[in-house]
Parts: structure tokens; sequence; C-alpha cells
């Protein structure tokens, strides 16, 4: 499909907008997709902004473009464009219109392009885990959501069933699913005994708050983010889809998509569950023009430190007390980011997974750190 086929480009009050702003601000620099616009191009880009919206509705999105052009470009420059948006019908409907973006961000991620998308509801999420999963062989995918309940898949899909349609694909394509941010009141018991059974990460409000960098190792892992800005709480983002007043503060939801952009290993990033229709003030616009600012920023800012490469990581080995009982991690020497070998055969093949540096100085201790055990667990029952 050619772009025009594909897509309704920003609206040219808005280029005109952008073009207006001081040079060291997004309007100025950021580019759009027009008519005519040849997809090798895109080599020319790292990050791409995408919008999906209903067909024929409003288009909601002029503020948060507004908002985000505003804003201004700090450290390394990032060449970004704004693709406009793809007009995409509800999952279950029969419209055809899922092809559209379906091409779209294929063409991105096969030319090494960053996607960020955004979307009104959580739905949309499946078409940006589609595309990833064409890419690779197996997907994780971490979600930032108010509720880890799973729903009846057996349901058109909805808000309040995605999770579980995700995990349709568990255990094959979908090697890793985690939440970030639950809240415990809002999330079924026998729902998340489920999760835990099937070895997902589960990480409350609670655990966030009271140390936000408990998340990065599940963040590091993901190969696309799902993010909804209803994790955030009702006064930080009005307009979000079912708010709570209780959820991630605003700075928080910034500092946890930053942590995910940071990882060379995600693909894609999701933004959804909000309507701008109902955003008098523009706050929920303000607060995702700056969380795109943040997911910006993590991906111009990552560097490539391999656990295997030894010029930017350093081995380090604990005794465990017995015979050949060791536990290996590995340090980054450029970001201080953490790393653990958990064996999965009797032929000494190990797997590494991302960690903390509290799991490494529990091993200090003698003591096995949970997340060695769980994934121990993990890999043996796989």
């Amino acid at each position: 499909m050619e772009y025009s086929d594909i897509f309704i480009p920003v609206a040219e009050h808005l280029q005109r907008f952008g073009a207006a702003k001081l040079s060291e601000q997004w309007g100025s620099r950021i580019k759009y997709g027009v008519k005519g616009f040849d997809w090798a191009w895109l080599g020319d880009f790292k990050v791409a902004l995408v919008g999906l919206r209903k067909p024929g509705a409003p288009n909601s999105f002029v503020a948060l473009r507004e908002e985000l052009y505003a804003l201004f470009a700090h450290g390394k420059s990032l060449p970004v464009i704004d693709l406009g948006d793809v007009e995409v019908a509800l999952p279950g409907t029969g419209d055809a219109s899922g092809e559209k973006s379906a091409c779209a961000l294929h063409k991105l991620l096969a030319a090494g392009i960053f996607p960020v998308v955004f979307g009104e509801n959580i739905l949309s999420a499946g078409s940006v885990y589609d595309a990833v999963k064409a890419h690779r062989k197996t997907v994780a995918a971490t979600f930032i959501l108010p509720s880890a309940t799973l729903g009846n898949a057996q349901e058109p899909i909805s808000g309040s069933n995605v999770l579980a349609h995700f995990m349709k694909d568990y255990g094959r394509e979908l090697e890793a699913l985690s939440v970030i941010a639950y809240q415990s009141y809002l999330t079924s018991p026998a729902d998340m005994q489920r999760l835990g059974d099937r070895y997902c990460e589960l990480l409350r409000l609670g655990a966030v708050r009271e140390n936000i960098l408990r998340a990065e190792p599940l963040l590091r892992d993901a190969d696309v983010l799902c993010a909804g800005v209803n994790a955030v709480r009702q006064c930080d983002a009005p307009a979000a889809l079912d708010p709570s007043p209780n959820g991630l503060y605003a700075e928080e939801m910034c500092h946890l998509l930053r942590l995910a952009a940071f990882s060379d290993k995600l693909k894609a990033c999701y933004l959804g569950n909000f309507s701008l229709a109902n955003d008098g003030q523009r706050q929920t616009a303000k607060l995702i023009a700056q969380l795109i600012w943040h997911i910006a920023d993590g991906v111009a800012c990552r560097v490539s430190d391999d656990p295997a490469e030894a010029k930017t990581c350093r081995k380090l080995q604990i005794e465990m007390g017995g015979k050949d009982q060791q536990l290996v991690f590995y340090q980054s020497k450029i970001t201080d980011r953490w790393w653990m070998a958990i064996p999965v055969d009797k032929r000494d093949a190990v797997r590494i997974v991302p960690c903390e540096r509290s799991d490494y100085e529990k091993a200090l201790r003698l003591e096995i750190p949970d997340r060695w055990l769980w994934f121990y667990k993990k890999f043996a029952a796989e």
C-alpha cells in the first residue's frame, strides 16, 4: 500500500503550527508524512508517530500534537517523523481497516524505526503486538495497567478481557507477559493466581511506588510495551477511560516509559485508554505529549551493553558453598544495569535475564535471590 492509501496526514495547520515554533522545540524539528511520501525515506528517521482513530471520528489528536510540538528538545537530536493517523475500526466489526495499520507497522519495523502508536482504546495494542510478532520468533509483552484481571477470552475483545486474548498466544509466540502498576482491589485474586501459575510477572502499584526501579528489569525484557493512560490517577489524567482516583503519578508514568524505551530490546510502544474529546483543560493531552517525549528521549539515549560482550559488561561469579554451585551475574560498565544467568538444562545451557543490583547483593550474602529462583522454576516448567 502507498502512504496515501493508509494515512490521513497531519493537518496543514498543524504543520504550519510546528514550523512556527522555536528551533529548539519539537514542532520545528519533526517531519511529516505528506502526499507522495516514499517509504524509502524512512531510513532518515529513528522514531515514527502513528495515531489510530475510529473511522469518521473527530480528530481528537490535534490537541495532543499541539502540546507535543510545543515541548523543547534536549540532548541528542533524534530524527522523528509524524506519519499522521490511520482510521481503524474496533476489532470484531468485520472492517478490514486493520490491514492498513498492519502494513504501516510492518514497514516501520522492517526499516528499524521505533513506532510510538497512540489510540483511544487499549484494543489496538493487539495490532502493535501482531506487527512485532511478525518480525520475531517470540515476543515478550509488558503492560502498564490498573488491573491484571484477565476476563473471558471467549467473548469479543474489550478493555476488560484484553489480557485474556493476549494469553491465547502464551507459551507459543508470546513467551512472557508482565503487568506493572496493577491495583489489587481492581484485580481478581483468581486471575492473579492464574497468571502466577503461568509464570507471568505482576508488579503492583505499591511496589512501584516503593521503588520504581523494581519495574526496570520487566521493562528491559519487553519487546512490546502497552500502556494504559488510565494507569495514571484520575487527577493527573482526567480524560483517561475508566479512570481511578488511585494510580501512578504522572511523573512516575513518564519515568517508566523512559526506562522501557531505553532498552534496545523494545521494538514498539502503544499508548491507549484515553478520550481527548473529554479533555477540556488539555491536561491529559499534555500528559500524553510528555509521555511521548520521554519515550523518544529513552530511544535517543540507548546504549548497547550486551552481557555477552566483555567490552561492555563484567562477569561476576559467586560461590554458593557447594561444589560447582555458582551464581553468575553480569554488570554493565556503562549503565550499571544487571543480568543473571539461569541454568535451563543438564548440558550447562543458560539463559540471561535482567535483574536488579539487589539480586546480586542478596547472592553475596549466600542467599538465592527470589527472582533467580522464580526464573529457574519457570524455565524448568517449559
